[in-house]
């Protein structure tokens, strides 16, 4: 648990130690999640009439790719084009299956950020060929640093009629520079929907790990990360992910 910027470690029912925050590097929220699926507003089901799917569609990522917060990560080789993703972190407390958006809620633990590497260039030859992506978002993913609670976030939630959204401010930075600002509230689906939409065809189970976003749109120029680069992402009331990229020797 996190309080007045000290950590409390807990065996599950009473505080066993009490550590400064800037002396604790923190593992993943979530040690080894079952699936992790990103759910992205810009990749939407094409439909034969030229309009798209009002359904959020996703593709799978890695769990052994996630890392806690302030860690380091081998910059890969094979890219010259390494970018970065920002996205919403949904964490499930409950299993569910065919379940209505109005009865989703109910399933989330809580929310927290996730910060996705990607080989722009190898997204794009995966975008061509159809096959869905996969080693272009299989480069390390940044998740935490902590859960923070649906009832936390009562103050900033907006009822849009298919679950809550969310007012909160985002900011991306690379070496203390800021790059890009978006909110969660931009989103077109909440993480209702999301969860919905994901248990029609399979069953969700506790542990398992949402991503929604980007939240953040690149610029015209898209930002490219080099050996030794510091990226974080500021999410109001969730918190700051940072992780740093190290050169492989």
């Amino acid at each position: 648990m996190v309080f007045s910027g000290r950590i409390y470690e807990t065996d599950g029912a009473q505080a066993i130690g009490v550590h400064e925050a800037d002396a604790v590097r923190p593992l993943t929220p979530v040690p080894q999640p079952a699936s992790l699926r990103f759910f992205r507003h810009d990749a939407q089901i094409p439909l034969p009439d030229g309009s798209v799917s009002e359904e959020p569609s996703f593709f799978y990522g890695n769990p052994a790719s996630l890392v806690g917060a302030s860690q380091l990560i081998n910059h890969p080789e094979f890219t010259p084009e390494l970018g970065f993703d920002a996205y919403l972190g949904v964490v499930l407390v409950a299993d569910a299956y065919k379940i209505d958006v109005e009865q989703a809620e109910e399933a989330i633990l809580g929310f927290t950020i996730i910060n996705v590497l990607v080989a722009r260039d190898v997204e794009r030859a995966e975008r061509q060929a159809g096959a869905g992506y996969g080693r272009s978002h299989d480069l390390g993913i940044a998740f935490g640093p902590v859960i923070t609670t649906p009832e936390e976030l009562d103050d900033v939630s907006v009822n849009v009629g298919s679950g809550k959204g969310f007012q909160l401010s985002v900011v991306t930075r690379v070496n203390g520079v800021e790059i890009a600002r978006g909110n969660v509230e931009d989103l077109p689906f909440t993480a209702a929907q999301a969860i919905s939409s994901a248990s029609q065809s399979c069953t969700l189970r506790s542990g398992d790990v949402l991503a929604l976003g980007p939240l953040v749109e690149e610029g015209d120029e898209p930002v490219v990360l080099r050996p030794g680069d510091e990226v974080q992402v500021s999410v109001e009331l969730l918190g700051t992910l940072s992780l740093k990229l190290n050169q492989i020797l």
